[in-house]
């Protein structure tokens, strides 16, 4: 390990880098009691993997102390395998005479929840605990392609609902998404071949959907949604709650009336008109819904949880994200836990296409000049939507609006992103969405790696001023200023340049200068290698320079 990489780890956050530092000064417990090297090793497998830091204080900011345990590596490696029959990497890390243990721990198999002495270990804050029934189910249930697809051998077609299930004829019918004539199926061959009925048995995913309340707080007491409304977020008790408790198909729309009635009116100016938006849009809020209901995990017992404030809903849904699946890449990858589930869905045409859902609701978001959705607070075993209803930028929510009139052009998930991101000036990687911009007129290219909204961007905000200090001078008019700096204030620092010059970097800069001391138009007073202090080099206008003297 380099020193680079050991300062890495000594700043990365040990919660969410699966990283466990202990001082272990002189020594270490190998296995005697969970807080001990075998202990570690088992919770921090169960967590996918991680690392074992010996001879680092775990407070922040975290000191090097170096460790004394464990003289020998390779045999710490061989006597971890001999207890734990799983093969560890253990390296050693020097610095100024000082020693770190670094035991590289992999993740356990796929849906096997591995023990210490008869405990399933994980670590909260500081310390080791054995899981919860449910945490250890959860490991268990990874194995199983599909949870929804399982059937309930106590429940019987009698548990599902006659409404729910006359729903779901009408959303097929509705979709053609189905390609069988439904009119000539009897409600147990539609349902078997939906496969929601298999081997004459019901599935949870039937149950989820279909199922009527009582049957569902018998067979799955937990697969229900709690909505909850409150005026702020800072109240304690909701002023309003509801409990839905049976088949999806049976309140998915009470639930969007539910939000819909508390849904304020937002005003866009749009030319001479004012254009009212929704601050929650109805395609976002179901699409959100549909996929807590997709996505959780049915074999937790936690319910799914949706509060609405004036300005902000969240959805809390029990099960993290799956493997691979991150808040930074969401967008981009498709994973789904419940794809019975899903399939249905899909064919009631709840869902446009797998995982698309967020890049919808991204869509709706940015075009409204709203917050990108936010998973921020997911953690290892819930899942946290919190969807913005506050329009942050008005004159970009106004823009993409006229683009839609001017251009003709509806702006999808990526184009927002991009343009987003462009405005809050961030660099972009060139690709074929920057050149479709480009080419539509919405976007400039500066420099390499660097582009800016474009002229008819600012001309529509009436920020032209911007614009110009965005787009910058061209290096003529640059080079011109420097002067025109000379002319006034006789002399010029390097650091006078920067501040006129904003934006424009140091090097860029002194090749202005260079170029004009080649013109003849310049001369360098002073040592160039003084930068600071009363003998610091100078820049003056070559027909002042009199009798000042240096090197130039």
């Amino acid at each position: 390990m380099t020193k680079e990489e050991f300062a890495n780890l000594l700043n990365a956050n040990k919660e969410t880098e699966h990283i466990e530092f202990k001082k272990a000064e002189t020594s270490f417990n190998f296995d005697s009691g969970r807080h001990s090297v075998c202990g570690y090793c088992v919770a921090l497998a169960n967590e996918k993997g991680g690392k074992l830091v010996l001879g680092v204080s775990d407070k922040i900011p975290r000191e090097f102390i170096g460790t004394k345990a464990f003289s020998d590596a390779d045999k710490l490696e061989k006597d971890i395998f001999n207890f734990w029959k799983r093969r560890v990497s253990v390296e050693e890390y020097f610095d100024d005479k000082k020693r770190a243990l670094i035991i590289n721990i992999p993740s356990r198999p796929i849906g096997e929840p591995l023990q210490f002495k008869g405990q399933y270990l994980m670590r909260v804050k500081d310390r080791l605990e054995s899981m919860t029934p449910d945490q250890v189910k959860k490991i268990v249930n990874e194995a199983v392609t599909d949870y929804s697809s399982q059937i309930i051998k106590e429940a019987s077609f009698e548990n599902l609902s006659i409404e729910a299930l006359k729903e779901l004829r009408r959303l097929l019918q509705q979709s053609g998404r189905f390609q069988r004539n439904i009119s000539e199926l009897n409600d147990k061959q539609l349902l078997t071949d939906l496969r929601l009925i298999q081997d004459s048995k019901i599935t949870i995913a039937a149950l989820v959907l279909l199922g009527k309340e009582e049957s569902v707080k018998q067979f799955l007491p937990y697969a229900e949604t709690r909505f909850g409304y409150k005026l702020t977020e800072n109240e304690i008790r909701n002023q309003d709650t509801e409990i839905y408790a049976a088949g999806y198909l049976l309140f998915y729309d009470k639930i969007w009336q539910k939000i819909n009635s508390r849904n304020i009116t937002l005003h866009i100016p749009h030319g001479m008109l004012l254009l009212d938006k929704k601050a929650f849009n109805e395609e976002t809020i179901r699409e959100a819904i549909n996929n807590a209901i997709i996505h959780r995990d049915y074999s937790v017992t936690e319910t799914n949880f949706v509060l609405q404030v004036q300005s902000k809903i969240t959805i809390k849904s029990p099960g993290g994200f799956l493997e691979g699946v991150t808040a930074e890449n969401i967008i981009d990858e498709c994973k789904t836990r419940n794809k019975l589930i899903a399939d249905v869905l899909y064919k009631c045409e709840f869902v446009e296409q797998f995982g698309s859902g967020v890049n919808l609701m991204v869509e709706k978001q940015l075009s409204l000049g709203k917050n990108l959705p936010n998973y921020d607070k997911t953690d290892q075993y819930h899942v946290i939507l919190e969807l913005d209803g506050t329009i942050k930028d008005i004159e970009f929510a106004k823009y993409v609006l006229r683009i839609a009139d001017k251009k003709q052009k509806i702006l999808n998930d990526q184009e927002l992103i991009i343009l987003h991101s462009i405005k809050d000036n961030k660099k972009i990687r060139a690709n074929q969405i920057t050149e479709n911009l480009l080419e539509l007129g919405l976007i400039e290219k500066i420099k390499f790696g660097k582009y800016m909204l474009s002229k008819q961007y600012y001309d529509y905000i009436n920020r032209k001023g911007e614009y110009t200090r965005r787009r910058g001078l061209d290096k003529e008019t640059n080079k011109r200023l420097i002067l025109e700096h000379l002319k006034h204030y006789k002399k010029g620092f390097i650091s006078d340049f920067i501040e006129a010059l904003k934006g424009i970097p140091k090097p860029t800069i002194n090749k202005y200068l260079s170029e004009l001391k080649k013109d003849g138009k310049i001369n360098l007073i002073g040592n160039p290698k003084i930068s600071k202090g009363d003998n610091r080099a100078y820049w003056k206008l070559k027909s002042d320079t009199g009798s000042d003297t240096g090197k130039s």
